[in-house]
């Protein structure tokens, strides 16, 4: 159901495609970089299989085993989410299993100064799940 509201990304794409398709880029002034790929690549420290059911496998991912403190890897939507009534939802899946490495996931959103706000974080999840 959520892979075909409008807006939405399931990252089935070929290689890099993903940025253009999910209207999303890679920050420049980061320390590193989202990748996407499947469990097969990520068998070791990833989840057995990404969130969506049926033929979806593909995830973005970011290799924190390889990063100092305080690295950064960002994405940044280019698209504009307006406010419904007073609220906009982003709604996404994560995995952030069993690392000790695994920093913090934090969603921001840019006001229309760009000055960044802090809407959400996590720092890991306690169970094998999405």
């Amino acid at each position: 159901y959520y892979t075909s509201i409008p807006g939405s990304c399931n990252f089935e794409t070929q290689d890099q495609e993903w940025t253009t398709v999910c209207r999303l880029s890679q920050d420049p002034s980061d320390d590193f970089d989202w990748n996407i790929s499947n469990s097969a690549v990520t068998e070791q420290t990833g989840p057995d299989t990404d969130h969506t059911p049926g033929k979806g496998k593909n995830f973005l991912y970011v290799n924190s085993s390889a990063q100092k403190e305080r690295n950064r890897a960002r994405i940044i939507t280019t698209k504009v989410f307006p406010a419904s009534l007073g609220i906009c939802r982003v709604r996404f899946w994560f995995w952030m299993f069993a690392s000790r490495q695994t920093g913090v996931l934090k969603v921001y959103t840019a006001e229309e100064h760009g000055m960044d706000i802090l809407m959400w974080s996590s720092s890991r999840n306690e169970e094998n799940k999405w």
